[in-house]
């Protein structure tokens, strides 16, 4: 699997599209100009595309090693972050569905008294935000 910047990417962890953690990968390989050390293989820069401030450096290689057997099995995924598909975008642009992650992401970190099923006010919901992440 090779990476690009603006691919949207799902990591592995989660039974479907609202437990995933969605990004959008910003740079591979960027060039680094800072003083301090930096590792010597490729990176991959990439932000979360349902949550504020969430930015990530991983090793270019850690992001696209494959799942084990029993992994790719529970996960229905191959390696650790996989592109979504074309039907998968579609759908997370839709307003249902990101009413519907927004509610899991406020219960999973926000409020644990939060139910999945609730649903947020659309005007607590940052679509604008979210839709141009994926442009």
């Amino acid at each position: 699997m090779i990476l690009k910047a603006g691919d949207i990417v799902k990591h592995f962890k989660g039974e479907d599209l609202i437990e995933k953690n969605i990004y959008k990968i910003i740079s591979v390989s960027p060039e680094y100009t800072g003083t301090n050390t930096f590792p010597d293989e490729p990176v991959v820069v990439y932000e979360s595309l349902f949550q504020e401030r969430k930015g990530f450096v991983r090793e270019y290689a850690s992001l696209v090693e494959e799942l084990s057997p029993e992994q790719k099995e529970k996960f229905n995924q191959d390696h650790r972050v996989d592109l979504l598909t074309e039907e998968e975008i579609k759908l997370i642009r839709t307003p249902e569905f990101i009413a519907k992650k927004m509610a899991y992401i406020a219960m999973k970190y926000n409020d644990e008294k939060k139910t999945e099923n609730e649903v947020i006010p659309s005007s607590q919901i940052d679509e604008k935000n979210v839709v141009w992440k994926l442009k």
